[in-house]
């Protein structure tokens, strides 16, 4: 019995290995053939839904050596060695290995829009990451930010940008993008609003004084057009993310 268990701890990590030499292999096999103008061939290639079964008790450290061949493979991609093809089954590999790696599916994102030009893929990525991990702003705000600058949607970027503001680990940032982006949307009432939830909040001189100038402002607004401003006026509730 104790051999078997024994064995069991051996094979395991010689299983992790084995896993991510055979994706890095398939990798290594695709730039070759790249390289010397070959036909491509099909090449076998793991699921992430495989590896995840295959590696349980060491599936962070699965993740994180995929994740480093990843960079060498996007690194290769960036010199004009290889394509992306494996870029979703990578992504994939990986994020199902370690569901709350919020760098891995920020960094896909980027990726996703900037050398794909997918932004619809881009905030899918996000997505995903959203749903295994809530409490992250660094997601949501990225998410926020891709409908403020590159769709030029301010409601729905502000949604984001607020959903952002409710994490544990938001900061005075979150906040502003999403006064803002209610600003830019033309509801100046829940603009108001966000930038004294950001006044009540934060000790950064700089930030207060900003605060207390748009709150001016818009006050000012909204009582020469004769809307009431004592009101508390409270944002839509959090966009919510189906897979």
């Amino acid at each position: 019995m104790n051999a078997r268990i024994d064995r069991g701890r051996v094979m395991r990590p010689v299983l992790v290995v084995m896993c991510a030499l055979l994706i890095y292999g398939a990798l290594l096999g695709y730039d070759g053939m790249l390289r010397n103008g070959e036909r491509q061939e099909h090449l076998y290639f793991p699921s992430g839904r495989f590896l995840k079964e295959a590696v349980v008790g060491f599936r962070e450290a699965a993740a994180d050596y995929l994740w480093f061949r990843f960079i060498q493979y996007y690194g290769a991609f960036a010199k004009g060695h290889n394509d992306m093809r494996y870029f979703d089954l990578l992504v994939d590999a990986i994020t199902r290995l370690d569901p709350r790696f919020v760098e891995a599916y920020h960094f896909a994102s980027l990726v996703a829009w900037s050398d794909l030009g997918s932004f619809p893929k881009s905030i899918d990525l996000l997505k995903r990451g959203v749903l295994h991990n809530p409490d992250n702003a660094k997601l949501p705000f990225q998410i926020g930010f891709t409908y403020y600058v590159f769709y030029k949607d301010y409601p729905r970027a502000s949604m984001w940008f607020e959903a952002a503001a409710r994490c544990s680990d938001a900061t005075d940032r979150e906040v502003r993008f999403a006064a803002f982006a209610r600003h830019k949307a033309g509801d100046e009432r829940v603009s108001l609003e966000l930038w004294k939830a950001l006044l009540d909040s934060t000790d950064n001189p700089q930030m207060i004084e900003l605060a207390r100038k748009m709150i001016r402002e818009i006050s000012e607004r909204l009582t020469g057009a004769g809307i009431p401003v004592t009101e508390p006026a409270f944002g839509p509730p959090a966009p919510e993310v189906t897979p």
